[in-house]
């Protein structure tokens, strides 16, 4: 096109680009440097990329859906139809808008999720397993403590969710099951107790919010999950179980479990970006702008979310 010159390094747009790009507010990678070009990470997070575009951008997030089991097409850094439809259905799977268009939350959450996704298997201790029992064990699968320990009775839970979900049956909690577990609502392998839909609400707008303010003044501390001590995730995880709702253990698993709102309400999740690219602090609404939730500076406290802090690091809310 007459009168537009790209850099040696900049991302090439194919025709049918172009016809995309030039015609709409697309914004085009159009400055990405070879250093990063290995790092979705580094990306600007403001940028976009849709339907026609290619480079090495398009190829990373080729890859990166490749490695979550939703994309099994040639890495070759031409987004078309194969990548739009796998771009649609990691959004379907994380509640998020399903347009095919990676923007700044379709960035983030694939970041988030592909950096801190492994595979854990029959023997390892961590956190992390600990949510995954809580999953199994709120579907039925899983019978034992929710103590963290990948033994046997959650080897038996994971091959037994494996099997009746047609995933690879390797005992293993990896990408696939994972994915599969953190997408799955009440898609029971045995007798699941079903909650009225007043009852949830309920939940939501009243008792979370007094179990959540009766905390007010409890300490931060990282990996905390008792009054003893909390950090953002443990607070959050405490107040349901005392209604008897499991949630999973990290702010990033409950971003993926949660359903995105469009308005925020009393009782939803609400979300910031802080330390790192993704979600990574989360706290409770309580209305009138206000949200409940453990500061590593404060302890668990009530803040505002129109202060200048939290303004500019907002995600979004979501509702369990």
């Amino acid at each position: 096109m007459k009168g537009v010159t790209l850099r040696k390094e900049a991302i090439v747009i194919s025709s049918v680009a172009a016809g995309v790009l030039f015609g709409g507010p697309t914004l085009v990678l159009a400055h990405e440097s070879p250093a990063t070009s290995n790092k979705l990470n580094s990306y600007d997070y403001s940028q976009v990329v849709r339907y026609g575009h290619t480079g090495s951008y398009v190829s990373n997030i080729q890859k990166k859906l490749t490695s979550l089991t939703l994309y099994n097409g040639a890495i070759d850094g031409i987004f078309g139809k194969a990548t739009e439809h796998s771009v649609k259905q990691f959004q379907q799977l994380h509640h998020l808008k399903v347009d095919g268009i990676v923007g700044k939350r379709t960035l983030t959450t694939l970041s988030a999720i592909q950096n801190e996704q492994k595979t854990y298997q029959l023997g390892d201790k961590n956190e992390e397993v600990k949510s995954f029992q809580t999953k199994l064990k709120a579907l039925h699968y899983y019978t034992g403590h929710i103590d963290g320990i990948f033994g046997p009775l959650t080897l038996k839970a994971v091959q037994e969710y494996q099997e009746k979900n047609k995933l690879e049956l390797s005992g293993t909690l990896n990408t696939a099951t994972q994915i599969h577990l953190l997408s799955n609502r009440n898609k029971k392998g045995k007798t699941l107790t079903k909650i009225k839909v007043q009852n949830v609400q309920e939940i939501n707008n009243n008792n979370i919010v007094v179990n959540a303010k009766n905390l007010l003044g409890s300490r931060y501390v990282w990996g905390g999950n008792t009054p003893s001590g909390f950090d953002c995730s443990g607070f959050i995880k405490y107040i349901f179980e005392k209604e008897n709702i499991l949630l999973p253990r990290t702010v990033n698993e409950l971003w993926n479990y949660a359903k995105e709102v469009q308005k925020v309400g009393v009782g939803d999740l609400v979300f910031f970006e802080t330390y790192k690219p993704g979600p990574s602090h989360v706290g409770v609404y309580i209305g009138n702008n206000q949200f409940i939730h453990a500061s590593s500076s404060k302890g668990v406290t009530i803040s505002n979310l129109s202060g200048p802090y939290w303004k500019e690091r907002y995600l979004g809310a979501k509702k369990v």
